[in-house]
């Protein structure tokens, strides 16, 4: 395994970067949203001020995880290893990864839209729809993490 300062501020800048991701989407689901739903009196206000937070958010959280995506791709790169069980763990993470970017955009570009446009009605059914969104995109950003451990001791293991 590669010991120089440039892989060691790659592994610190991958683990903040995927760090921030799980930690806001842990806030936003534990902590903002249920907090918000009871300061508000009506959904439609909730709604509005999850709106108004939400605005912009996509980029950053892309941004985000192309910092994820790139200093994890240099790593893998950097790595010299040639254990399958270290291979078969990335590339597990990989598509973990890729899965879960793949529901942010969803989440973003289609169910974002249709949810700022529901009437009062369809609110509730929008809102249990992105807590499973963020339930899964947790899960999955946390599989990532025990699957980084387990490459790990996959390889110490040797």
């Amino acid at each position: 395994m590669p010991h120089s300062l440039l892989y060691a501020a790659l592994i610190a800048v991958h683990v903040l970067a995927a760090s921030a991701w799980f930690g806001a989407m842990c806030y936003s689901l534990v902590v903002l949203h249920p907090r918000a739903r009871a300061f508000f009196d009506t959904p439609s206000k909730f709604e509005e001020f999850i709106t108004f937070i939400a605005a912009g958010a996509r980029w950053k959280v892309l941004s985000g995880c192309m910092v994820i995506g790139a200093t994890g791709l240099a790593l893998f790169f950097m790595h010299k290893t040639s254990s399958t069980a270290w291979q078969i763990c990335i590339l597990a993470k990989a598509v973990l990864f890729l899965i879960a970017v793949g529901i942010f955009a969803y989440a973003s570009w289609f169910a974002w839209p249709a949810r700022a446009l529901a009437s009062p009605s369809e609110i509730p059914a929008f809102q249990r729809r992105f807590r499973l969104i963020a339930v899964c995109l947790i899960l999955l950003v946390g599989l990532c993490f025990l699957i980084s451990v387990l490459a790990h001791y996959a390889i110490e293991s040797r």
